[in-house]
């Protein structure tokens, strides 16, 4: 998992739980919620990454430098970051909230995993997971 140790990315080798489900048989792994499935990047990598092109810190080719993504992949996450925005504060009903301030939100949150469960509970995947595990959402009901 790629993460952020003051200010520097940061490539660290992380050991997954998997057990084995008694009723179908397949194996599932168990994430730490500041982990998004199927990303090499953690949540607060890229909240710090986001929290810095919301503000305007740095340009962005000096992000993508300091932080060794390419434009693309800082879109991407912005795109997606802001599509997952919506969902959840479409949800609380509350005013419109800056993308900044929402990051805010979001890192000063105690506990950031009260977010997280509440949010796949809402919609069936981890916030800033690019794409669904189709087996997960294949029992549930689409919202």
């Amino acid at each position: 998992m790629i993460d952020i140790i003051h200010g520097k990315p940061v490539y660290q080798e992380l050991c997954i739980t998997r057990i084995i489900c008694g009723s179908c048989g397949h194996t599932h792994a168990i994430l730490p919620d500041t982990i998004i499935p199927y990303s090499q990047y953690g949540v607060f990598f890229i909240l710090r990454v986001l929290g810095e092109y919301f503000a305007h810190v740095k340009t962005v080719a000096a992000l993508c430098e300091a932080y060794s993504i390419t434009p693309s992949m800082l879109y991407r996450w912005r795109d997606l970051f802001l599509k997952n925005r919506s969902v959840w504060l479409s949800v609380l009903e509350l005013s419109e909230q800056s993308p900044r301030d929402f990051i805010r939100f979001l890192c000063l949150k105690e506990p950031f995993s009260e977010f997280s469960t509440a949010f796949f509970r809402l919609t069936g995947f981890s916030f800033l997971q690019s794409h669904a595990n189709p087996t997960a959402l294949s029992g549930r009901k689409q919202i």
